[in-house]
């Protein structure tokens, strides 16, 4: 049974098109990254999804509710965790969950949330005394006090270091084992490897691609990638290299295709040009190729 289903949503702030004509689908206990840079679409999606704003046309269902129209009886069932949250910072972590409890008639126990999230040596605690991590897992509890059926994740994990982020990671895999549909937005291409079922890329709000993160890698960046770094690269791109996003030009790729004769062919075609290549790499080709390869841009753009 779809948890979710958008047909032909449309959002725009004046002449901007935040989302342009976007149709998915989204099957019960899936977990679905929603990828794309900054103005994409991601967070506009999200909140049409939970009711915080009207489409300007199309229609949006969660969980067989049409939205915004029945949004009241949709947040009871439904959990959001945003790139930050804003609490009372004198209450108490356990304070802090058991006012959220009192918004829902669905509820866990305070004791169980703060087992989960591991926080419950610090139940006595005031918000503001935590780490940003601890923050953010506070209110990913905050987010499952209603026990919901389906969990948004709006870039829960920016900012945060790399082992509060694999903390957070955790927490997303156990939800995602008790069934739950996950909807997870992100800039990081390993998180949504790492976590989803499904990648959906957006860019300038429309989808560019919907699959597994494998599929979408074998459909537009098959090749393994010939990475070399050094100087007076430029005259590679007459070869069909690339320079690599960010790098300032010391950095240029191409695919290694299956009809090349050798890399050891191509570095002394690309040494002959005039390039001064110092060293050599090979990478299997990523979701960011696959971003890299449908819109142009970077994740980060």
């Amino acid at each position: 049974m779809a948890a979710i289903r958008v047909n032909n949503a449309v959002k725009r702030f004046g002449n901007v098109m935040a989302l342009q004509h976007v149709t998915l689908e989204v099957d019960s206990g899936q977990t679905v990254a929603i990828l794309g840079p900054n103005g994409a679409g991601k967070t506009t999606l999200i909140d049409m999804l939970v009711g915080l704003s009207r489409l300007t046309s199309g229609n949006i269902e969660v969980l067989g509710h049409v939205m915004p129209k029945e949004s009241r009886r949709v947040r009871e069932r439904i959990g959001l965790c945003l790139q930050s949250t804003a609490f009372f910072p004198r209450l108490t972590v356990r304070e802090t969950l058991s006012l959220y409890q009192h918004f829902f008639t669905r509820r866990r126990s305070v004791d169980e949330l703060l087992d989960w999230v591991q926080l419950t040596e610090k139940a006595s605690e005031p918000v503001s005394k935590l780490s940003g991590g601890q923050q953010q897992r506070v209110a990913l509890a905050a987010a499952l006090v209603n026990d919901p059926e389906v969990l948004f994740l709006d870039e829960p994990t920016t900012g945060l270091d790399p082992q509060a982020r694999r903390d957070i990671w955790d927490l997303v895999e156990m939800s995602r084992q008790h069934g739950r549909t996950v909807i997870l937005t992100t800039h990081y291409m390993e998180e949504a490897r790492h976590l989803a079922d499904r990648v959906i890329i957006l860019d300038r709000g429309r989808v560019v691609a919907d699959g597994a993160p494998n599929a979408l890698i074998r459909q537009y960046a098959p090749n393994r990638v010939v990475r070399v770094s050094g100087d007076h690269l430029e005259s590679l791109e007459k070869l069909g290299w690339n320079p690599v996003a960010g790098a300032s030009g010391h950095e240029w790729q191409r695919p290694l295709e299956d009809h090349d004769q050798s890399l050891e062919s191509l570095l002394a075609a690309a040494r002959q040009s005039g390039a001064h290549v110092q060293r050599v790499s090979i990478q299997e080709s990523s979701l960011e190729d696959v971003f890299l390869h449908l819109t142009g841009r970077s994740l980060s753009a």
